[in-house]
């Protein structure tokens, strides 16, 4: 307690200088052979590394709190110790290094009863089953997690635990039951003042709705979580936000904006040195390259991307894809005249990346993007064309006026050389798809349509809407129809 009184009289502390504080705090508090607040400042300044993403240093005060908590015979103190330093091995992609001391820190917190602590430790050791695939055990973990919390009222482990149980159903294609999640998981948020967690579950938001065709909506809510996200200098979700951003942006054929968001996502993940985090973005960044037809660099970005996973110990499945990836794409560089080894490449696949990254949009760029439908009408388009396939079908036929109407004007302008006829045809391709998705029919663009990803992305967010189970669940319900 004197030690916080001491601090609160100091003021306000920037994180460099909450370093300083503790660290000369340490050293007297080892001198006086102050044993409580030495656990306290080695946890903090753990904390505050980890914070600044310097895993090492984090890493190295955690493992002193560990021996300490072991020398001084404080279990709880140890099985804090265990739980953080799995969450700095789960960053570095440790993860086997990770699952076992989650798994020691849990079997301590079982044996003593603390609950608060086991509601952490299982909460993070979910979301490591999730990223090594195995689901059954993933969902368990949230689900234990999510009962403790409530039961010992933590409130911002409820959110934290709703946020990342979401994402869970958002990527087995349970959508309303990942809404569900994402919106208690804002209210609590909202709530308590968390605005860290609230940009997070933002990000989220935005990213299903994206899934759905919400152009206008996943927008929105990309730019109110960046708001929050950067107000608390988290690198690593702002480089999930923002390369969720440069998708959206990407769909738009906005090139110069997708660029920049997978620029700064590119930067803020090598920051925080989260590798999974670079190797999602330098895929985004590959299929941006390949499908403006810079084939080498999407190439370069695929080989970087092995290199990062192969350094996380990667499922032989993802590695595969990769492979498969980085074949094709040294198949069409070969149907050009382009004979490149992978190999040559590799070692030079970030200065590649960094080198086209700093160059403007090319002149195919400008052209595709030049003739593009604006964000609204887009936004406008894809809503109406989901809300009627999915939600409200008895709209469907002021929305085919609507579709009509613009593919008459289209028409007339093509034929009176008010429209260009590259980019006035593919909108009026883009509006014929969009009216066979009315009416049922299966409907496709050519790989390098300027709206092929856009309708891709209608089609998957009927798909989802349709074999979502919560929806079958209710329509088979008793008493409904």
């Amino acid at each position: 307690m004197a030690l916080e009184n001491e601090k609160e009289e100091q003021g306000p502390m920037t994180p460099d200088e909450e370093i300083v504080y503790y660290e000369k705090q340490l050293e007297k508090q080892r001198i006086e052979g102050d044993r409580d607040g030495e656990m306290v400042s080695l946890f903090r300044l753990g904390l505050l590394f980890q914070r600044q993403d310097c895993l090492d240093q984090a890493c190295d005060y955690y493992q002193q709190a560990l021996v300490r908590s072991r020398e001084y015979g404080k279990p709880l103190k140890e099985a804090s110790a265990l739980s953080s330093l799995g969450t700095i091995y789960q960053r570095r992609g440790e993860r086997e290094q990770a699952l076992m001391v989650y798994r020691q820190a849990l079997n301590i917190q079982r044996e003593f009863g603390f609950l608060q602590g086991e509601g952490t430790t299982l909460g993070r050791l979910a979301t490591l089953y999730q990223e090594m695939h195995c689901d059954q055990e993933a969902l368990i973990c949230y689900r234990e997690a999510l009962a403790i919390h409530r039961e010992v009222g933590n409130r911002r482990g409820q959110g934290i635990t709703l946020n990342n149980l979401g994402t869970f159903y958002q990527e087995h294609g349970q959508i309303q039951r990942a809404l569900r999640c994402f919106q208690e998981a804002l209210l609590i948020q909202r709530e308590i003042g968390d605005r860290r967690g609230r940009g997070a579950t933002l990000s989220k938001l935005a990213s299903l709705s994206f899934s759905l065709g919400q152009i206008h909506c996943a927008h929105a809510l990309y730019q109110e979580a960046l708001f929050l996200l950067r107000r608390e200098n988290d690198n690593s979700l702002l480089a999930l936000t923002l390369g969720g951003l440069g998708q959206l942006y990407q769909t738009c054929l906005q090139t110069r904006e997708a660029l920049r968001c997978y620029r700064e996502a590119l930067d803020l993940a090598r920051l925080s040195q989260d590798r999974e985090r670079e190797a999602v973005v330098l895929s985004n960044l590959g299929i941006f390259f390949a499908f403006f037809h810079q084939t080498r660099v999407a190439l370069a970005c695929f080989l970087r991307m092995l290199d990062l996973l192969s350094r996380c110990r990667i499922p032989a499945d993802q590695r595969h894809e990769v492979e498969g990836a980085i074949g094709l794409l040294c198949e069409h560089l070969a149907e050009e005249g382009i004979l490149i080894e992978p190999e040559e490449l590799a070692p030079r696949a970030a200065e590649v990346i960094a080198e086209a990254l700093e160059r403007p949009p090319t002149q195919a760029m400008r052209a595709m993007s030049k003739g593009a439908l604006a964000l609204e009408m887009l936004a406008c388009l894809s809503e109406a064309v989901v809300d009627v396939c999915t939600i409200h079908p008895e709209a469907g036929q002021e929305v085919r006026l609507m579709l009509q109407r613009t593919h008459n004007i289209l028409r007339s302008q093509l034929a009176n050389g008010l429209a260009s006829a590259g980019t006035g045809r593919q909108e009026l391709e883009f509006f014929e798809a969009l009216q066979g998705l009315l009416d049922g029919r299966p409907v496709h663009l050519p790989s390098r349509h300027r709206y092929q990803p856009l309708l891709e992305a209608l089609k998957r967010g009927i798909d989802l809407y349709f074999s979502d189970p919560d929806r079958q669940q209710e329509k088979h319900a008793p008493g409904r129809g």
